[in-house]
């Protein structure tokens, strides 16, 4: 199932805006992927959150579905060890939340220094074998 343009622009937005990173699920589905689920686009106005516990985790998606639930998610799928729940990409404490339990990483910001740093670094190693 393809996402429209409109739809790609509004997860992308959310990925820039929380600095992560986006990418094509197997359906062609754009998502922010993390280590313990993934988040997607759930309608135009709302995002996802897909939890998937690993098997050493079993108890992991019935502490998240009530952390949660007590912050104002909508859950709509719940299962043994998996579940959906639905927030507002507008409420950060959402979408902090949302990131935290699907295990996201953010991408790394590098200050001016330690930009300058590297490239320093860089310059003086060039030509050298690592």
């Amino acid at each position: 199932m393809n996402q429209q343009p409109s739809s790609k622009t509004f997860i992308h937005s959310f990925a820039r805006l929380h600095r992560l990173r986006t990418r094509l699920d197997t359906d062609g589905t754009l998502i922010i992927l993390g280590k313990l689920g993934h988040i997607y686009q759930y309608d135009d106005h709302r995002l996802a959150v897909l939890i998937l516990s690993p098997i050493d985790r079993g108890r992991y998606w019935s502490a998240t579905r009530g952390r949660l639930s007590s912050l104002g998610f909508t859950i709509v799928q719940n299962g043994d060890c998996e579940g959906v729940a639905i927030f507002s990409s507008s409420d950060p404490e959402q979408a902090r939340a949302a990131i935290r339990a699907a295990g996201v990483k953010r991408k790394r910001q590098l200050s001016p220094a330690q930009i300058n740093r590297q490239i320093s670094w860089l310059r003086a190693s060039a030509g050298r074998a690592l």
